[in-house]
């Protein structure tokens, strides 16, 4: 993928001349990129909450999981497409070192999954399974949160046909470049990665016009346990106060307590040693 003078790709470019991040190095670079978003949310009065192993971190340990290396953040829809709005206007006229991949952008490796907000002077690469490697920049994870169904098997067609289609776009944007250039171009009405997106979307934006009381991250079904990890109530976003995290002060949502409590239990009690593992990454400077 190239983009904006940078170099993003599954495949992996000679870093024999860089610097390599040490973990510590690492989360400078995040709580740095943190401080970035913190800044543009606060001036334009968006709402967002440290998420996940970043919000357990928070009220665990004051800062990162001792066994973490990343930063995830949460968003309703409707404050994202704030954020991104503002993003997009912002950086036409600036050049600074971050770049936004929004959630459904043809560069974004999790297309549709989440957005990712990274600092371009810097390469990470992260190794998955069966030998992939995605390489961009230190990053921090935007999830977005879509208002669902309350009827439980309302919320079950839901999340099939986003996975659906989520799957379909992934692969319609990792095998068929020339076809979707060519599609776009002449605007033909054929299956496309446009076509594969614009119906993800509607399934995703359906139920946010009316303000349900259940939010999720809508691709975080898991077919084979049918089950969505990530159910939350709509009124556990309408509060939030300021925390430390590492000597910074972000915002989690006030009912971090019930979410922390339906993700993760007895979220005080740490988990079994073999279950302390961070992510399968190395970064280095440019």
């Amino acid at each position: 993928f190239l983009m904006a003078g940078y170099f993003y790709s599954i495949v992996s470019i000679d870093k024999s001349n860089f610097k390599k991040l040490d973990i510590d190095e690492i989360k400078e670079v995040e709580l740095g990129i943190m401080d970035y978003i913190h800044n543009i949310c606060k001036e334009k009065g968006i709402n967002y909450s440290l998420a996940y192993g970043s919000l357990l971190g928070a009220v665990r340990h004051k800062g990162f999981i001792p066994w973490d290396d990343d930063i995830d953040v949460l968003m309703l829809r409707s404050e994202y497409n704030k954020f991104e709005a503002t993003w997009k206007s912002y950086i036409e006229d600036n050049l600074d070192h971050y770049k936004l991949w929004p959630e459904m952008d043809e560069e974004n490796y999790f297309m549709a999954y989440c957005a990712k907000f990274f600092d371009t002077d810097t390469i990470l690469n992260e190794y998955f399974s069966k030998g992939k490697v995605v390489e961009y920049g230190v990053y921090i994870d935007i999830f977005i949160l879509d208002h669902i169904p309350i009827d439980k098997n309302e919320q079950k067609k839901l999340f099939l046909d986003v996975r659906f289609y989520w799957k379909w776009s992934q692969h319609v944007q990792r095998h068929f470049k020339r076809w979707n250039k060519f599609i776009r171009k002449y605007q033909l009405p054929f299956p496309s990665l446009d076509m594969m997106a614009n119906k993800l979307m509607e399934r995703k934006n359906r139920y946010n016009r009316e303000l349900t009381p259940f939010v999720s991250i809508t691709q975080d079904y898991q077919k084979k346990k049918d089950i969505n990890l990530s159910i939350f109530k709509y009124e556990w976003f309408h509060d939030y106060i300021l925390t430390e995290f590492e000597g910074h002060k972000f915002p989690i949502i006030k009912a971090y307590d019930e979410m922390l409590k339906s993700s993760y239990g007895d979220y005080m009690q740490l988990p079994p040693k073999d279950q302390q593992i961070g992510h399968n990454i190395d970064a280095y400077w440019r």
